[in-house]
């Protein structure tokens, strides 16, 4: 068997045969290549054509205005456009990824369902760590799909670029995480998404991940959320990627999360080790050669454990959800010893909790605020995104992927969240603690600034008030 070494693991080609394509998308259709980049990224390797009579300056629904060529592929184009509307509404942002299904694949009623079914599914996922997918619709004989346009880099290019050599948990785990939660969240909607690999992986100028491409996502069997959508699933056109598939996705067993658990293990390896566990071979290769993974060092065996059981072959042996393998590699919070020390403020605070917490926050009363069951998944998530950000020490930075946004986003959703309140008073606590420090070593530019970022969190923060006004009526900063 032959293996491919170029590394190219985000592309996606269509061939009749998987044996030596083994860190590429596979659809057994004997069509060419299908690659979709959805990012402002290096173009000087993309050849395609745009679809059918479409060219740069051609205008979709009178909306949209294409403008440069993103990606390209054997499904779809993906273009670069300017949302007409949102310029004329003043928008920041008013630029969209566009995905139109190319010439000769348009009048294909499997893939136009198929491409329906990827628009569909993917507005159900409204999740930080997911690309969101704004609409589905077509101009003449132009189908297309509006998505968000993301800036910043495939995961595959960072790998290749920055963990060569592998990277250090605690550095890494920060963006592993963002992983974990977007499949987690997408499994909670009953969706699998069957080609998970770092090419459907991008890291966005600021920082954050972002799971792309549900394009031959999976409903999950028996789905009874969305029974319509089990009318056609891009699975059977026999699509998956052999280097991060598992043996099930090969022997065409029905679609499961553990699927799923073994590409995101595959993907943790690689940035860990800077390496594929099974040297990029299929499932199948890996246990015919009886092949075992090769031990990452700086772990710790907690997490080696979590890492081995996630990347078995066999699904009786694999950590069946990626809630479980989260829950068995995730670093031990910090926190609860940090704040023990806060123990009897905390008491404290909880006797006079609702008036100080709600004084302090503008909160008029705690009224029963009900939530819809999609509500309080969005805000369980934000939650935990909150949670990762002040375990990595992202407090109030970098801008949209830190603790202060991802508690603004919960109240945005549910004004009377007590966890979100008391993670805003706690980052106004550890950057007034912050701004102390800085103070007594004179360095009192610096502290105001820090002062401000609490201030952000709770602007009538007594403490941070007080030290403010004393820096600026000392004239300190002068």
């Amino acid at each position: 068997m032959k293996v491919s070494d170029n590394n190219k693991n985000d592309e996606t080609v269509m061939i009749s045969s998987v044996s030596d394509q083994l860190d590429k998308t596979v659809m057994k259709s004997g069509i060419n290549n299908d690659e979709t980049v959805i990012v402002k990224a290096e173009t000087d390797t993309l050849t395609s054509k745009p679809a059918g009579k479409l060219t740069i300056g051609s205008i979709l629904q009178h909306r949209f205005v294409l403008k440069e060529i993103l990606g390209s592929g054997g499904m779809g184009t993906v273009y670069r456009a300017t949302d007409l509307r949102r310029q004329e509404a003043k928008d920041h942002q008013p630029d969209v990824a566009i995905k139109v299904l190319n010439d000769e694949f348009r009048d294909d009623p499997e893939l136009f369902i198929a491409l329906q079914r990827e628009t569909k599914k993917s507005q159900l996922l409204a999740h930080p760590n997911i690309v969101t997918v704004y609409d589905f619709d077509r101009d003449g004989k132009n189908v297309f799909m509006v998505m968000e346009l993301l800036e910043g880099q495939s995961l595959s290019k960072f790998i290749k670029e920055q963990c060569s050599g592998g990277m250090p948990f605690k550095k890494a785990w920060y963006s592993m995480k963002g992983l974990f939660l977007a499949l987690a969240y997408a499994h909670r909607k009953n969706i699998i998404h069957s080609d998970f690999k770092p090419g459907n992986v991008m890291i966005t100028d600021e920082g954050s991940v972002k799971v792309l491409d549900f394009g031959i996502a999976c409903a999950a069997v028996n789905s009874e959320m969305y029974p319509a959508d089990t009318v056609f699933n891009a699975r059977d056109l026999g699509a998956l990627t052999p280097a991060y598939a598992s043996l099930e996705m090969l022997q065409g067993k029905p679609p499961s999360p553990a699927d799923d658990v073994y590409a995101l293990a595959c993907v943790c390896y690689e940035i860990l080790a800077g390496k594929h566990p099974y040297g990029r071979l299929s499932a199948e290769k890996a246990l015919e050669l009886n092949l075992e993974v090769p031990i990452i060092q700086g772990l710790d065996r907690r997490q080696r454990l979590a890492i081995n059981d996630a990347l078995a072959l066999k699904s009786e042996r694999r950590i069946a959800t990626v809630d479980a393998f989260l829950a068995k590699i995730e670093p031990k919070s910090i926190w609860p010893k940090i704040l023990g020390g806060f123990a009897i403020i905390t008491l404290l605070a909880l006797a006079s909790g609702y008036y100080y917490v709600f004084n302090e926050l503008d909160v008029v009363d705690n009224k029963t605020f009900e939530l819809s069951p999609e509500q309080q998944l969005a805000v369980n998530d934000f939650l935990e995104l909150a949670q990762i950000h002040f375990e990595v020490g992202y407090l109030t930075a970098p801008s949209g992927s830190n603790a202060l946004w991802a508690y603004r986003q919960v109240l945005s959703i549910d004004p009377y969240n007590q966890q979100a309140q008391k993670g805003l008073k706690k980052i106004a606590l550890i950057t007034e603690q912050q701004a102390t420090e800085l103070f007594e070593a004179g360095k009192y530019v610096a502290s105001l600034a820090k002062l401000e970022e609490g201030l952000e969190a709770v602007p009538k923060d007594q403490e941070l008030l007080e030290l403010k006004s004393h820096i600026l009526s000392s004239g300190l900063t002068d």
